[in-house]
């Protein structure tokens, strides 16, 4: 299979809902090594629940550091003698 890269703008898309299409695996697990189920929308799973909790969705880097914008200067604002 071939592969090239790409360059990709950056985007922000408004927020909706989507359909994810999930499954549950029987497994055995790689540190525990017990039978368990687990439901995933991802590839089949290594570990049971316990072992590695789900993880909580992480909020966007970006809007948790935006700056404010400075307010604008004028020369003629500084240069009130």
């Amino acid at each position: 299979m071939a592969t090239k890269l790409i360059d990709v703008r950056e985007y922000t898309v408004r927020a909706h809902k989507r359909e994810i299409h999930t499954r549950v695996f029987q497994f055995v697990c790689k540190e525990c090594n017990e039978v368990t189920k687990r439901e995933t929308f991802g590839p089949r799973p290594f570990y049971c629940e316990r072992c590695r909790p789900p993880q909580a969705p992480k909020k966007s880097q970006q809007a948790a550091h935006k700056a404010k914008p400075r307010p604008m200067t004028y020369k003629s604002d500084t240069d009130l003698n």
